[in-house]
């Protein structure tokens, strides 16, 4: 196969993917601007100090739902397309309401972890006392995500693509509308800022759920008394594969919130403010890239079976030249005018932020270039080595922050960060196309 034909199917797929997915590409889109936007609002709203309050609050609270989210959706998916495929609905059925019960647990027993641990180490994260009941109502209400992911993946199954897009659109709006009034009209206020997330953040859900059972009830109730028990014979293989696919996610979400929670312990909620900022900044690259992660790994899955590791080779180098130069053009612009670009957004008084941006930004950028490393590692099912590799990862960039923060402050932690995450991805790519030349010099 030549590079034409290469780049002609190359070409064919993408195109193909992006038909079948544009509403979901579209409404991850619209999403990201409108949750971009409240995050302004917030910051502007709540000031610095309140602002870093609250990223510290969050990033408590999802490093620890993060670390308990099994990933049921793509267990529910996995399986659930097989179901479907022999139409054992029976099966399907039962496989989601255990999704719902387990689901429903974990929730619980974050909150429960959250409350506990608040009452130990509160004072490590939060200097401003009397925060307890903020916390645990932020626990509270963001466990809504164990049960949102559910209906979210039940739309996904059932292929309702442009339904969730809209759903999820509209619940994000709402969101946006309710957090804006409050903050808007009463800055400063940390308690209505809460009190307003908790009344969108439940509306949300509750407008999730409902729509979803609307549009999935003629499919599961007449299967709705179908005892899980039925799921015995298959229950082996699905522990396994919930289980071995959350660990390496689990540790991710430890190195996606830990930098945020360590600079709060050692520095206080001004610097975690600051810091937030850059970061939410930096990572708008990847709301482009994020999409194509997730296509790329079919077609990835796809050459392999059928053993073409020469158009896997050049394509991967295709794809990289062909972000690397609007990736580098993104550095550069955000060296020169970062500081332009945080005054516009987030206002005067989150200047500092501009310290941790570049760093932040490189490290988004690493990421946004080399986005194909994991697929084709997974494509390879080397999933073993995720986990070994984000653990590492993990103890490597702690390691880096804690040393480097109280000498550098903000650029401490953002370093750190880069240091963890470009542990991994030169890891998965270095293994994954050594294993890809491995492969090719084998089939001359």
């Amino acid at each position: 196969m030549n590079l034409d034909k290469v780049k002609s199917f190359f070409d064919l797929e993408t195109k193909a993917l992006f038909k079948n997915t544009s509403w979901v590409l579209g409404g991850n889109l619209t999403r990201s601007a409108l949750v971009f936007l409240k995050g302004i609002i917030i910051a502007r709203g709540l000031g610095v100090e309140l602002y870093g309050t609250f990223a510290i609050i969050a990033a408590f609270a999802a490093s620890i739902q993060q670390f308990l989210n099994f990933t049921l959706g793509s267990t529910i998916i996995k399986f659930g397309a097989a179901y479907l495929s022999k139409k054992q609905l029976n099966k399907l059925t039962a496989l989601i309401k255990s999704g719902y019960y387990f689901s429903l647990f974990l929730a619980v027993l974050s909150i429960s972890i959250i409350a506990f641990l608040t009452i130990f180490v509160y004072d490590v994260f939060l200097e401003k006392p009397g925060l307890q009941w903020f916390v645990l109502m932020y626990a509270i209400i963001s466990s809504s995500m164990f049960i949102d992911g559910i209906s979210n993946t039940l739309l996904q199954l059932n292929c309702k693509f442009k339904q969730a897009a809209i759903i999820n659109i509209v619940v994000t709006t709402i969101d946006l509308i309710i957090i804006a009034v409050v903050v808007l009209s009463n800055p400063n206020n940390f308690t209505y800022f809460f009190f307003a997330l908790v009344l969108s953040r439940l509306l949300g859900s509750v407008i999730l759920n409902l729509a979803t059972y609307s549009i999935v009830k003629k499919d599961i109730l007449p299967y709705l008394k179908t005892p899980i028990r039925i799921l015995k014979e298959d229950s082996k293989v699905l522990i396994n594969y919930t289980v071995a696919n959350s660990g390496s996610r689990a540790i991710k979400s430890l190195i996606n919130n830990g930098d945020v929670l360590l600079l709060g312990a050692m520095l206080g909620p001004v610097p975690v403010a600051f810091y937030n900022i850059a970061k939410k900044l930096a990572y708008m690259i990847l709301i482009f890239i994020d999409p194509f992660t997730n296509t790329i790994f079919p077609q990835l899955s796809l050459l392999i079976a059928d053993k073409k590791f020469v158009e896997i080779k050049k394509m991967i180098f295709r794809i990289t030249k062909l972000i690397l130069l609007p990736s580098i053009a993104f550095v550069v612009v955000v060296y020169f005018l970062r500081d332009f670009i945080i005054e516009l957004t987030y206002g005067k008084e989150y200047l500092d932020a501009g310290k941790p941006f570049l760093f932040l930004t490189i490290n988004a950028v690493v990421g946004a270039v080399l986005f194909w490393n994991l697929p084709l590692l997974l494509s390879l099912g080397m999933a073993k080595l995720r986990f070994y590799v984000n653990l590492v990862s993990l103890i490597l960039g702690g390691v880096v922050a804690y040393l480097l923060i109280p000498i550098y402050n903000t650029n401490g932690a953002a370093i750190g960060l880069l240091v963890a995450n470009s542990f991994v991805i030169g890891v998965f790519s270095y293994v994954s196309i050594s294993k890809i030349n491995s492969f090719t010099q084998n089939s001359i």
